[in-house]
This record gives structure tokens, C-alpha cells and sequence, in this order.
């Protein structure tokens, strides 16, 4: 698997669009985007952001390796699993059908708390006012 194939799969396995990705590592959706067309080579400090919040190697993104997680992260990991165990017990015992509701939910939750993020920066305030403005001259 070449890189930019792992950047994108780490990316949607969190659920994160290029702009949510691009907003977290404090650049833009561009980069993102050529980063995962091979375009654009990582620069250090982006690797290293990717690499603490997908929690893998920076040899795993790289594609220099398989191995997701070094023994530190896999602590970290477990960690973090502990805190969730009863949340997964409890998912795993719902129905196919119960699962794919939750995990509307849980989409339902993240689209939800993107937009609150949105407006508390202003974003979603300065789009409508872009819309509003075409509206205007129309």
C-alpha cells in the first residue's frame, strides 16, 4: 500500500473529511489532497501531527511498514480501550440492524458537533453572508 493510500484510509477510518483533516494539522484542504495523491511530499511536522492523531508510525504512513503502532503506542491504545471497553461490550451484543443506528447516530453527532465548531469560529456566519451577498445582486 503506497502512502497516500494510507493517509486517506487513516482519514476515513476516523471519519474526517480533508478539511476536518486540514483544520486539525493547521493546513489546508490542498495539501491534504495532494499529500493523498502522492503529489505533495509530508512535510516533517504534518507527519508527525498524522502520526499522534492516528496514533500509528510514521514508518506506517510512509509505508515503510505494516506495523501500525511501536510498543508505545499500543499502550497508548490499550489505554484508551479500557476507558471504552463497556461502550464496545454493549455494541457488540445490539443487532446488524441496531449497530447501523448507532452508527447513523454517531455520524448524526459528528456532522452536529462540525457545525457548532463552525459557528463558534465564525465559519458558518461567513458563508451565509457569502450567500446572502449573491442573493443580493441577483
Amino acid at each position: 500500500m503506497e502512502t497516500k493510500n494510507r493517509i486517506r484510509e487513516l482519514r476515513k477510518n476516523m471519519n474526517l473529511s480533508q478539511e476536518n483533516l486540514a483544520a486539525i494539522l493547521g493546513t489546508t484542504q490542498q495539501a491534504v489532497s495532494r499529500m493523498e495523491i502522492g503529489a505533495y511530499d509530508i512535510p516533517t511536522d504534518l507527519l508527525i501531527k498524522m502520526s499522534e492523531l492516528f496514533n500509528v508510525t510514521t514508518d506506517y504512513i510512509l509505508a515503510c511498514s505494516d506495523i501500525k503502532r511501536d510498543l508505545s503506542g499500543q499502550v497508548r491504545m490499550n489505554h484508551e480501550m479500557d476507558k471504552y471497553y463497556d461502550i464496545i461490550l454493549r455494541y457488540q451484543r445490539l443487532t446488524d440492524i441496531n449497530k447501523k443506528t448507532m452508527m447513523a447516530m454517531l455520524e448524526r453527532l459528528e456532522q452536529a458537533q462540525g457545525e457548532q465548531e463552525k459557528l463558534v469560529t465564525g465559519e458558518l456566519y461567513q458563508k451565509e453572508d457569502d450567500v446572502d451577498g449573491e442573493n443580493s445582486s441577483m
